[in-house]
C-alpha cells in the first residue's frame, strides 16, 4: 500500500551527471524538499565524496553511494542515471512502495515495458524531458491534430552536447511516437545532431503542399531539467500507482 505523504527525503540516482548535480544543488536550498542521498556507477571517481562537494558546498555528512542504504529513510527517488540503473532503482521503489521520477532515456523495448508495468505498483512520472515546454508542445499537437490534415511529411531534427550518449534522444523518440499516433498513415523521420555544449533542441518541420511550419523548442540551459524534475516530485506525492507524464501536470 502506497503510504501519501508530504515528500520530505529525496534520494537521486545518477548524482554526479550534469542533470543530477543541478537537482541536488536545488534540493539543498529547497524548503520543502531534503536531499538525504544520492548514487553513481561503482567506477564513479565521486563514489564515497560528501554530496556538497559536488556543488561546491561545505560537507553535510552524506555520502554519494552505489546504491540505496536499507536504513536509509526515503520518500521518493529522482533517477537521472542509466537505463540499467532505472531499472535497479524501480525495483527499489517498488520494494519500498515509493513514488519515482524517471528523467533517463535510452531505454530498449524490454526496459520500457518493465517501466510501464511499474505503474501498477507504485506512482512512475516517465519523464524523457522535464521541461514545461516539450510538455506544452505535445498537448499542442493533441489538441489541434485536426489542423494538420493536410501535412505531407514530417520531420524532427534534434541537437544535444557531443557527449550524449543516446541518439536520437529520447524525447525525439517520444515526439514521433505522438506525433505517428495522430497521423498514422506518415512517418517521423529523426534528424540527430551532437556536437558542442547543446543542452537540447527539437524542431519538428511540417511540410505541406506548398509551404512548411517549424516548431522548435529549445534549451537556454540545464536548469530547466532541474526545475521540472522539482514541480514533478512535488506533484507526484499523493498520486496513485500509475504511469504518469509531465503532460499530466500541466493538462
Amino acid at each position: 500500500m502506497i503510504i501519501k505523504v508530504d515528500f520530505v527525503n529525496i534520494f537521486i540516482s545518477g548524482i554526479t551527471g550534469k542533470v543530477g548535480k543541478l537537482i541536488a544543488a536545488a534540493l539543498l536550498v529547497d524548503k520543502s524538499l531534503k536531499l538525504v542521498g544520492g548514487s553513481c556507477s561503482e567506477k564513479n571517481i565521486n563514489l564515497g565524496k560528501d554530496i556538497a562537494l559536488l556543488v561546491g558546498k561545505e560537507n553535510i555528512g552524506i555520502n554519494i553511494t552505489h546504491n540505496i542504504p536499507k536504513e536509509l529513510k526515503i520518500d521518493a527517488i529522482i533517477d537521472f542515471s542509466s537505463p540499467d540503473g532505472s531499472v535497479l532503482m524501480l525495483q527499489e521503489a517498488i520494494k519500498r512502495q515509493i513514488p519515482i521520477l524517471i528523467g533517463t532515456t535510452g531505454f530498449n523495448e524490454d526496459q520500457l515495458e518493465t517501466i510501464k508495468n511499474s505503474g501498477q505498483k507504485i506512482p512512475v512520472l516517465f519523464a524523457p524531458n522535464t521541461s514545461q515546454g516539450i510538455a506544452l508542445l505535445k498537448e499542442i499537437l493533441l489538441k489541434n491534430k485536426d489542423s494538420f490534415t493536410d501535412v505531407k511529411s514530417l520531420h524532427l531534427e534534434e541537437t544535444h552536447h557531443a557527449e550524449k550518449k543516446d541518439s536520437p534522444s529520447g524525447t525525439a523518440l517520444d515526439l514521433q511516437r505522438i506525433v505517428e499516433e495522430i497521423f498514422p498513415n506518415t512517418s517521423v523521420s529523426i534528424e540527430s545532431i551532437r556536437n558542442g555544449n547543446n543542452p537540447g533542441e527539437h524542431k519538428l518541420i511540417f511540410s505541406f503542399e506548398s509551404e512548411d511550419l517549424q516548431i522548435t523548442h529549445k534549451a537556454k540551459d540545464r536548469n530547466l531539467f532541474t526545475l521540472g524534475a522539482l514541480k514533478g516530485i512535488k506533484w507526484l506525492s499523493n498520486k496513485d500507482p500509475g504511469l504518469y507524464s509531465m503532460q499530466d501536470i500541466y493538462s
